[in-house]
């Protein structure tokens, strides 16, 4: 069991990496709506997760668990689907029904399917079991940005200003900002571009974009 535990840990901080670098590959190349950037962040919890996952083929509806998980682990992990990946998932969630973290997984799963519905209600599952948990905000704040059609909601958007108030990560600023683009609010959309961008890296690739954003707002 702390094995598996360690294994999940593991997997939750690889997700979390994928999903920082492709927000930057995403937002440099000029992208849309932000929550589609974690589309790839599944490929990587998909390789991640498979050694701590323990639960049985979903198409195989009317087996018993037992024979469910013995189908599962003599297949090639690299094979399971992100319906696979959902199932064992859930059975990790009710093995470990404090762990915030199959929650997560599956919402980022979810997002990459663009099922945000489903995923924020995976992400609200994950924060009544952590109401602490930046990953989880970020993923409720983008899933309800999803189920918006692109739009920053009011409860979207106090999710992301919780992140702000609790991480150093600039993708919570630049949702803000986003946000106030939305209203037509030009001096906080400048403001919080400008927040973005003193929180971004030297070598992050969003900076050429944050800046633009912000001297744009300062010509309106």
């Amino acid at each position: 069991m702390t094995n598996s535990i360690i294994v999940l840990v593991a997997a939750a901080l690889m997700t979390a990496a994928a999903a920082a670098w492709t927000l930057r590959a995403y937002r440099s190349a000029g992208g849309g709506h932000a929550w589609l950037a974690l589309a790839s962040c599944g490929v990587v919890a998909l390789t991640a997760l498979t050694t701590y996952l323990t639960v049985g083929r979903p198409e195989l509806p009317d087996a018993p668990i037992a024979a469910r998980l013995e189908a599962l682990r003599h297949r090639d992990p690299t094979t399971y689907t992100p319906e696979e990946t959902l199932a064992v998932l859930d059975r990790a969630a009710k093995d470990h029904p404090a762990d915030p973290r199959p929650h997560v997984f599956a919402g980022q799963i979810l997002l990459s399917q663009n099922r945000a519905d489903e995923a924020a209600r995976q992400f609200d599952a994950a924060l009544r079991r952590d109401p602490r948990s930046t990953e989880a905000m970020m993923g409720l704040g983008r899933a309800m940005v999803g189920a918006a059609n692109g739009r920053v909601t009011p409860e979207a958007l106090a999710q992301f200003r919780q992140v702000a108030a609790l991480t150093g990560d600039p993708a919570p600023w630049i949702y803000q900002a986003m946000a106030a683009m939305q209203e037509n609010n030009t001096a906080d959309a400048r403001r919080l571009w400008g927040e973005a961008y003193a929180r971004m890296a030297p070598d992050d690739p969003r900076r050429e974009m944050a800046r633009r954003m912000s001297a744009e707002q300062t010509m309106q």
